[in-house]
């Protein structure tokens, strides 16, 4: 009989405990945003072009929404979805055992604001951060290319972050 209850006991805690939830569970941004207009994020990092990077994996990722509308200027939307790359650093990760670095982390910190067009209010704002791992090369053109893949993984990534906590409201 006492197992039943511990038993029972530990299943309710499982079901109400950190108060997780199924993403995607709405399909409309914060204030029934339905056409949204994504501004080019601002690139407060020393790494160039990042902006780009960003700008066009949240813009693919907000147009893989079937109920959204992606619009190519303001006056036609009802959101504006702008942001900023607050940080990107790109450092050491581990090192061989002649003490030469085997693996770098990249990693990148973006704020972002949904506002409304016709009254300017702010229906989100957050920031997300995503890091990538990649293996060192003594040849700098593919070194290069190893963090400029990083670089369009973390992009991706911190896209689908946005939209999930976007489509959330998280």
């Amino acid at each position: 009989m006492s197992r039943i209850v511990v038993l029972v006991a530990l299943l309710a805690l499982l079901l109400s405990a950190c108060g997780y939830r199924l993403q995607g569970r709405s399909d409309a941004l914060p204030g029934d945003v339905r056409s949204l207009y994504v501004e080019l994020f601002r690139n407060d990092s020393y790494e160039p072009f990042l902006e780009n990077a960003v700008t066009n994996e949240v813009v693919g990722r907000f147009a893989r929404h079937g109920r959204l509308e992606i619009v190519e200027r303001p006056a036609r939307a009802e959101g504006i979805l702008g942001g900023r790359i607050v940080k990107y650093s790109n450092r050491a990760l581990s090192y061989d055992r002649d003490d030469k670095i085997a693996e770098y982390r990249s990693q990148m910190t973006v704020t972002a604001m949904l506002r409304r067009v016709d009254n300017g209010e702010v229906l989100w704002k957050g920031s997300v951060v995503w890091q990538e791992d990649y293996a060192v090369s003594s040849d700098k053109f593919v070194q290069d290319e190893r963090e400029q893949a990083a670089i369009q993984e973390i992009s991706q990534r911190l896209a689908d972050e946005l939209f999930s906590h976007l489509i959330d409201n998280f």
